[in-house]
């Protein structure tokens, strides 16, 4: 399993999801009129013969509007700007020709027809990573979810069985969250807790993953990590975290955190083994004063 970065408002990514799935319907639907057109000498439609065709399209008014650096971020969405301007470009190249009684060369026409279907594939990747991204990861914070999370520690319990693979993870909990909700309201709550996936997300090496685990929890997944090496990652991300302030909504709030850390043994039952014992060196944490990390016992 992938998991990605990208962060998304859950009504963004309903909106893009609509998009994308109009935009190959209509694409479909536009290829079958150039060649109705074409073939049964019938008038060519406005929208294959007009030059600016491409930016008014439904799909050409989404792509050039207000689309968020979200979306941008992904390698298919600029490959989608050069083959859907060729399209139109070549459509209403062919179009002309028809409209003076010429021939359409076979290698003007085998492009236009390679790159209706690459188009309509990547209208479909860019689809499917997004539905991805809608069932893995946490529609709030932008994290992995707990279904993510469980098949992420599955596999890498299987790789520190099979291959002696070097794994720790790290239960990190917001110190005091109630005591946020009740003084400036849930909503404020939420989005404190979305500011800190990011702030931990740019925090964290590339390599580590943060799921949300429930509530205020969050689940840290450090690959080839020992729980010293974790350690002083968790410690470094806790002190950085203590000293920044979060601006929501006028409101400018200092949050601390306390994270327990366990490893990965190749003779546990299973990964919740580890799980449970970083849970139980959260428990420490918070016990000896909050903020602060404490390693789970051997």
């Amino acid at each position: 399993m992938k998991t990605s970065v990208h962060h998304f408002a859950p009504a963004e990514l309903e909106s893009t999801l609509n998009v994308l799935n109009d935009a190959i319907g209509n694409h479909r639907r536009w290829f079958n009129k150039l060649h109705t057109s074409m073939l049964c000498d019938q008038p060519f439609p406005e929208d294959i013969l007009n030059e600016a065709a491409h930016t008014q399209c439904q799909f050409g008014r989404w792509y050039y509007g207000d689309v968020s650096n979200t979306i941008r971020s992904f390698k298919e969405f600029a490959e989608l700007e050069e083959i859907h301007k060729f399209m139109h470009d070549n459509a209403r190249k062919m179009a002309n020709l028809c409209q003076q009684n010429k021939k359409i060369a076979l290698e003007d026409y085998q492009p236009f027809l390679n790159n209706q279907n690459h188009l309509i594939d990547l209208l479909m990747n860019l689809r499917d990573m997004l539905i991805e991204h809608q069932y893995c990861f946490d529609a709030l914070t932008g994290a992995v979810n707990r279904k993510s999370i469980s098949l992420l520690l599955e596999q890498s319990f299987e790789n520190v069985r099979r291959y002696q693979h070097i794994y720790s993870v790290a239960m990190l909990d917001v110190d005091f969250f109630k005591k946020i909700n009740d003084t400036h309201g849930h909503m404020v709550g939420d989005q404190v807790l979305k500011q800190l996936n990011m702030f931990m997300r740019h925090s964290l090496r590339k390599s580590d993953c943060i799921g949300r685990y429930g509530g205020e929890e969050f689940l840290i997944m450090l690959p080839e990590t020992d729980p010293q090496l974790a350690y002083e990652v968790m410690e470094n991300c806790r002190e950085a975290l203590s000293k920044h302030k979060i601006e929501v909504s006028g409101n400018s709030i200092n949050i601390t955190v306390s994270i327990g850390i366990s490893q990965l043994n190749s003779d546990d039952e299973d990964a919740w083994q580890a799980v449970k014992r970083a849970d139980f060196a959260l428990y420490r944490a918070k016990e000896s004063g909050r903020n602060r990390v404490e390693k789970a016992e051997s």
